[in-house]
């Protein structure tokens, strides 16, 4: 009998925990409202995305299991460097060794961060035909993440069927030390003879070491019937046909998104190893806080420096004025002076703008807009004087983030900003070919990369 009760009280529930989507690119065919409704469809409380050494679906995926009511387990299924994920084509050893692989869940908002910053890792610096991390950066990044031995290519596994039971209990205990009781032996039955061997060796290991053992089923496709699409997609990823006998597959048509029950039954004689699945989901609480109770999307941008004691709102509003004083000054010089019964419509619409922008968030987005154009100005960089929506709000041309007075020709503010149309504005900028990069330097340096 298992010892653990499961934290739903329902002993028939279960939760994947290995589950990839279309962004494992040319592997898998699932998408994240059909994995989202499909743990809906079963009672499943919550489900996992765990693609190959990318978060590209974090975000639709989460909103997609919000929108299902289902809890998302964001994760990451990262490839292992043979040896320092520095090396790479210049060693034939390690380059002769396949990838090996992790899958590792966050547990809170802490969490996703570090398995971004692996996912960066291994992209900036170990790609070498796949994105690549090793044990120094895992360690290095092991805060509030859960880690499964993964597939047959997983660490575990891979060791054990090509350096044996020895060699694999050494990998254990050097996941054990990078992530104590967060680390989980996933179980795997999906009818490939491998597996009897592997699944022998976790069990027997789990006794040695201590390591709790864990249900999956590593999902490449939503259906059974879609095996054979997924197939089609690895021959394109690895430019074979499904002619060709030698070429890669996961090996049956099981790696499909199976009900509670289902797995259930594959599992029968070990319940406890389904019951984890609902402990690592209880273990798991990550929240984005990217909409607001009503589902607008709350927006991160980053921070300006406003004056010593002013707000971003006094900030704003102090440089509009002064910037529309300025145009003022600059029209009459030019024998285009703006009648003075005309000037209070220009002092009413910049109050309405700055209502709005101030309504929706947007202070700081203008502020950092005018600062970058200013700057490149500053520095003999050809700037365009502003096209699209932009164009029709006078603050951004009292701001000189363009150079079109939207007054005489009657421009909508509206087409660029506008409350019931919740979204980002979006000026369209146009910067000297041969120095935008700069522009894009200075940004970067100033307000993060």
């Amino acid at each position: 009998m298992s010892d653990i009760v499961p934290p739903s009280g329902n002993t028939s529930s279960f939760v994947h925990l290995h589950v990839h989507s279309q962004y494992s690119l040319l592997e898998a065919t699932c998408r994240a409202k059909e994995i989202a409704k499909k743990a809906a469809a079963f009672g499943q409380p919550a489900v996992a995305l765990t693609d190959y050494g990318n978060m590209f679906g974090a975000i639709e995926f989460y909103f997609a299991c919000k929108d299902a009511g289902v809890k998302p387990l964001v994760g990451l299924e990262v490839f292992i460097a043979p040896k320092s994920r520095l090396v790479k084509g210049e060693d034939k050893e390690a380059a002769s060794q396949p990838t090996r692989r992790l899958v590792l869940l966050a547990q809170n908002y802490d969490g996703y961060r570090s398995l971004c910053k692996l996912s960066s890792i291994g992209y900036q610096e170990g790609f070498y035909y796949r994105p690549r991390v090793d044990y120094e950066t895992l360690a290095a990044n092991n805060q509030n993440i859960l880690a499964l031995s993964g597939g047959l290519m997983g660490e575990v596994p891979w060791t054990l069927l090509n350096k044996g039971p020895e060699a694999a209990l050494e990998k254990i205990e050097a996941f054990k030390k990078i992530y104590g009781d967060r680390f989980y032996l996933e179980l795997n039955r999906p009818g490939v003879k491998a597996w009897d061997q592997v699944n022998q060796f976790l069990l027997e290991a789990s006794e040695k070491t201590g390591v709790k053992t864990v249900a999956s089923n590593d999902i490449h496709y939503i259906s059974k019937e879609d095996q054979l699409a997924q197939e089609v997609l690895i021959c394109i990823g690895t430019n074979k046909t499904l002619q060709d006998e030698g070429r890669y597959k996961l090996g049956s048509d099981q790696f499909y998104f199976k009900g509670s029950d289902e797995m259930r039954a594959l599992f029968r004689d070990l319940p406890e190893a389904c019951d984890r699945t609902l402990e690592v989901s209880e273990r798991c609480d990550l929240k984005f806080n990217l909409k607001d109770a009503k589902g607008a999307p709350i927006y991160h941008l980053p921070s300006y420096p406003t004056t010593e004691g002013l707000t971003v709102d006094d900030e704003i509003r102090n440089l509009s004025l002064k910037g529309l004083e300025r145009r003022f000054h600059e029209a009459a010089h030019r024998n285009e002076a703006v009648p003075e019964a005309n000037k209070q419509m220009y002092y009413d619409r910049l109050d309405f703008e700055l209502g709005v922008i101030g309504k929706m968030g947007f202070n700081g987005y203008f502020l950092i807009v005018q600062d970058f154009i200013g700057w490149a100005k500053e520095q003999g960089i050809p700037v365009g004087p502003g096209r699209g929506s932009g164009a029709g709000s006078l603050v951004a041309f009292s701001l000189r983030i363009t150079d079109l007075d939207p007054m005489p020709y009657n421009l909508l503010f509206e087409r660029f900003l506008n409350p019931e149309r919740i979204s980002m504005p979006d000026f369209d900028i146009d910067f000297c070919q041969e120095h935008r990069g700069r522009v894009i330097d200075y940004v970067t340096q100033k307000y993060g990369r």
